[in-house]
């Protein structure tokens, strides 16, 4: 009789093990997301995703040449504008731009340009205000749904840390700055803003993954701390959410994956690697690109190009089609979705030496934006002062307002053309209603 008891007592406690099993392989249960296997980025259905995107700049954190203005930090841009037009009406021109820079229209156009992903940046000041903080929520919670009926995957970059990554504008970096690396302070709170945005998204199926930080930049003997801080925000964002890749961005503005490699077993298992590529800076694509994939291909990581492209016609055709050909890439996300028709005429030559060129490239020859707007050049006038550009004339007030005013309807989807060139070279179809 003990003995019956005891097979009855075994039989039961292996059934329960194997109902519990069951569970925990039902999809209803765990829902798919993007995901890494092996070299290959995977959809939520368990098919290879191959990245064709676009970056999103202006609508969470600003950069002010996207509308005409100077290379020069946000921070830099606010303090002036708070010092002229005050705290709150600067904060609600950041506001209007979030309501009006990305409508559920810019994601129909995307859709049916045949792009599959945007990667949106933004930046950490957000979080310092419960207002602010709120605006993210409330905006990417408006969209959230526009991409998922779209079928467009959405990558969060956090392009402006609470302390900047290099010393270039795009990251916040101002003259005499303290570095991200230098600062105990900043890095804690990047740690924390990513812990808070993995909880919200958790369980959204349609976020690609979290691009923890934009372009870093530390000297060679320096750079295990890119990768301390790297595993320091993998560990807080796994403690909250268990389901979306990470990825990891190169040493050296992120063109230096080596670093990556050598400390891969420091990096989480559903992580892949993204590498930036600007040909004005000295670099080429069939130079660079092979070095990019020896170092993913040494973990078997995939790899993508998170930011390319502003630049002459020709260089972009070259190096999009070195990209599409390397089978082993997951692919790209040109710079950028939108920005201002860059003007070539003799009033654009009288401006400061900023306008006159880009990075050497002629305006003429130049294609930034795959959609483009225009900026009447009163309100340039006062995007030049913003911008820090030397010998910009200071507004008056109410200037300031009207300008800030025309900057969010001129970058309204409505009041957008495409480029056409552009659009076509990278491979992307023109909308039918706007060719």
């Amino acid at each position: 009789m003990i003995y019956l008891r005891l097979v009855l007592l075994t039989l039961c406690v292996f059934a329960t093990i194997l109902a519990h099993a069951g569970q925990s392989e039902s999809p209803s249960v765990s829902p798919p997301y993007f995901h890494r296997k092996g070299h290959e980025i995977m959809d939520p259905d368990g098919s290879p995703f191959q990245i064709k995107g676009a970056n999103v700049s202006c609508w969470m954190y600003q950069e002010n040449y996207v509308i005409g203005g100077g290379q020069t930090a946000q921070k830099v841009t606010a303090a002036r504008l708070k010092g002229l037009i005050g705290d709150q009406a600067y904060r609600q021109y950041l506001r209007r731009m979030m309501e009006s820079f990305l409508q559920e229209e810019d994601v129909r156009r995307m859709k049916q340009m045949g792009i599959n992903c945007v990667r949106l940046g933004f930046d950490a000041v957000l979080f310092e205000h419960d207002s602010t903080r709120a605006w993210f929520y409330q905006h990417m919670d408006r969209m959230m749904p526009v991409f998922r009926e779209h079928d467009i995957a959405v990558l969060l970059i956090m392009m402006v840390p609470p302390a900047a990554t290099d010393k270039l504008w795009c990251t916040g970096y101002v003259k005499g700055d303290t570095m991200l690396w230098d600062s105990p302070a900043a890095r804690r709170r990047t740690v924390k803003r990513w812990a808070e945005i993995a909880e919200h998204f958790r369980d959204e199926r349609m976020i690609l993954g979290y691009d923890l930080l934009g372009e870093p930049a530390l000297p060679r003997k320096r750079e295990r701390e890119l990768i301390s801080l790297y595993r320091e925000i993998s560990g807080a964002i796994r403690a909250v959410d268990p389901n979306h890749m990470i990825v990891y961005e190169g040493n050296n503005y992120a063109i230096d994956l080596d670093v990556l490699a050598r400390y891969d077993s420091h990096l989480d298992a559903n992580g892949c690697y993204s590498f930036h590529f600007y040909s004005w800076f000295g670099l080429k694509m069939e130079k660079h690109l092979p070095l990019f994939m020896k170092a993913a291909r040494a973990h078997d990581r995939p790899v993508f190009c998170g930011e390319w492209g502003i630049n002459r016609i020709s260089a972009i055709k070259s190096q999009v089609n070195l990209m599409n050909r390397e089978t082993d890439m997951d692919g790209w996300v040109i710079y950028m979705w939108k920005g201002l028709k860059l003007p070539t005429g003799s009033a654009e030559k009288k401006r400061p030496p900023y306008y006159g060129k880009w990075f050497f490239i002629p305006f003429d020859q130049l294609h930034m934006s795959l959609l483009t707007f225009r900026i009447d050049p009163e309100t340039r006038d006062v995007i030049d002062w913003f911008s820090a550009v030397k010998k910009a004339r200071q507004p008056g007030t109410e200037e300031t307002a009207r300008a800030l005013d025309r900057i969010t309807l001129s970058a309204h989807i409505s009041r957008t053309k495409p480029d056409a060139l552009l659009i076509e070279t990278l491979g992307f179809r023109l909308p039918e209603e706007v060719k």
